[in-house]
């Protein structure tokens, strides 16, 4: 109040003083009197003034008080809006704010953001696979089965998912921690029974750091060998996950999710490059023919049922990406991928006084791509090969043989050629509308020879995929889908709700075919459901249609 009365002293005087130099084209006599007049006047608006500043005064005391009853009401354009805590920019799994908002909040300098979705699924499919909302691709029953001939039905709400994000900066380094799960754990064999007490099943928990240029991630996450749809991001909504319900994704994408930890270097906008290392996995399943006499050898593999197998080291993989924007919203993703893998067993030779410990070293890679020809309209491929690569197809097939020697006396590992491939198109014809297809395969190759420690019938042929092989022995399993999501409604605060729809045909065609016994095993299956999306999480709905 003191500065603002010497401004108004200041303005006073020099109107007095400019009132006394100025010409007046008044007598002498009347000029006094005006001059007094004048101080007068300016004197009440000097004193309105001292009221009107002391008013707004006491309001300002009042907001910083928070006083209701003081306080100015808001603008609307003042109002805090509603944001969206939405996925990282593929450039950085970190969150670029941490600032809190109406779907997240702070503790310390830790900013949290739960988010989800509730899915109600329905599932028909006409023949029964025995299998849940993921569908076992390489156990398709043929026509010649009970169940080859029988539908199936069944409602759930499994796919449900609940995460949690949690972001912070540290000095200059960009923090993220992300954790996944839904309730598609080891159910009792009752579970449906009476209940349905669905066990809740961790999917992804990681910590991602990016420093400038370099990140580094630790943590269960998706395998580098998934496609990304830009750069080289963990979060799922950087990923090329489709948008079929099946929670196998689909036939022809390879996958896992592993423990892993990796550390990728961004040499720009465009190039980044990473190298890490993850869970490995050497794998038969209830695919393969061993040697007679070292049948036991089976279990220093998973056949399905082993969770303990041997595993040599960590498989080592890395990938390339580029990335490019053109004008329109246009967007071109391409990626390489190489892998390295090892199994290793040991047996006693057959006449030998020791254990002998046979390795060996298998590897392949992958290459994807997708172009957006718009923000609207995507199309997506990929390719996988490898000797030794079974881990990453959803176990449809085996990893690795045991090769018994010429003479019978020793055994093994030898590799199975696995690859896969899938292309594919998704198309958002407006804000609430979205239409996607996919066609993919998965490919075996065989690797048999006669079971030389089989001295009662050297001649029987054991491995995988030889004359005599049970149809289980895959050589190809094919999938097409098409999906449709329909978005009813979408609010920042609320969340969102969708219904939608996925179809799929598969075929199994095994390698070897029994006479007068059918080619192919088929299939038919269609997912309808409703999802209520939780708000944070329904911020991906910009980039996928589907909640990532």
């Amino acid at each position: 109040m003191t500065t603002v009365r010497r401004v108004f002293a200041v303005l006073l005087s020099v109107s007095l003083m400019w009132a006394q130099s100025s010409p007046t084209k008044q007598s002498s006599s009347s000029a006094p009197q005006d001059l007094a007049s004048e101080v007068e006047s300016l004197k009440k608006a000097l004193a309105e003034t001292q009221k009107h500043v002391a008013a707004q005064q006491r309001e300002i005391e009042a907001l910083k008080n928070g006083s209701k009853s003081a306080a100015m009401p808001m603008q609307d354009e003042q109002r805090p809006k509603p944001v969206v805590q939405a996925d990282p920019a593929p450039k950085s799994s970190s969150a670029s704010s941490n600032q809190s908002s109406e779907t997240s909040f702070k503790i310390g300098s830790l900013l949290f953001t739960p988010g989800g979705f509730l899915d109600l699924e329905n599932i028909y499919r006409t023949t029964n696979t025995q299998s849940n909302i993921a569908t076992n691709f390489a156990a398709i029953p043929f026509n010649n089965r009970d169940q080859g001939n029988i539908s199936e039905f069944r409602s759930t709400v499994q796919f449900s998912r609940l995460n949690l994000k949690i972001s912070s900066i540290f000095g200059k380094h960009d923090i993220t921690a992300y954790l996944e799960t839904d309730f598609i754990g080891n159910s009792a064999p009752n579970v449906y029974q009476s209940v349905n007490g669905h066990t809740n099943r961790l999917r992804l928990f990681f910590a991602n750091a990016r420093r400038g240029k370099w990140e580094i991630l630790g943590g269960q996450t998706w395998s580098w060998i998934t496609p990304n749809r830009d750069g080289l991001g963990p979060m799922p909504v950087d990923l090329a996950l489709t948008y079929n319900e099946d929670q196998n994704l689909g036939v022809g994408i390879p996958y896992t999710r592993a423990a892993e930890l990796r550390a990728g270097y961004h040499f720009n906008e465009r190039w980044a490059f990473g190298v890490g290392i993850e869970n490995p996995n050497q794998f038969i399943g209830n695919y393969v023919a061993l040697p007679a006499a070292f049948a036991s050898v089976g279990s220093q593999f998973d056949n399905g049922n082993q969770i303990g197998a041997p595993n040599a080291f960590p498989d080592i993989l890395s990938k390339l990406a580029y990335d490019k924007k053109f004008s329109r919203g246009r967007h071109f993703h391409a990626e390489a991928v190489g892998l390295i893998t090892r199994v290793h067993m040991t047996a006693k030779p057959l006449k030998g006084t020791s254990f002998r410990t046979h390795g060996a070293v298998g590897g392949g890679g992958s290459i994807a791509a997708n172009y957006e020809f718009s923000p609207n309209f995507r199309i997506l491929a990929n390719a996988f090969w490898s000797d030794g690569g079974a881990h990453y197809l959803v176990g449809t097939g085996p990893q690795v043989v045991i090769r018994p020697n010429a003479v019978g006396t020793d055994i093994t590992p030898s590799f199975v050629h696995a690859g896969a491939g899938s292309a594919g198109f998704e198309w958002h014809v407006s804000a609430k509308t979205a239409l996607a297809a996919y066609c993919g395969a998965d490919y075996y190759g065989r690797n048999f020879f006669p079971d030389t420690t089989n001295t009662a019938n050297p001649r029987t042929i054991i491995g995988y995929g030889g004359p005599g092989s049970p149809n289980t022995n895959n050589r190809t399993i094919q999938q097409a889908s098409f999906d449709w999501i329909q978005t009813f409604w979408k609010d920042p605060t609320y969340g969102a709700l969708q219904f939608y729809v996925q179809y799929s045909y598969l075929t199994r065609a095994p390698w070897y075919v029994a006479p007068e016994q059918p080619k192919n095993a088929h299939l038919s299956m269609v997912f309808v459901g409703l999802r209520y999306i939780l708000p944070s999480t329904s911020g991906t709905l910009e980039r996928v249609a589907r909640p990532q």
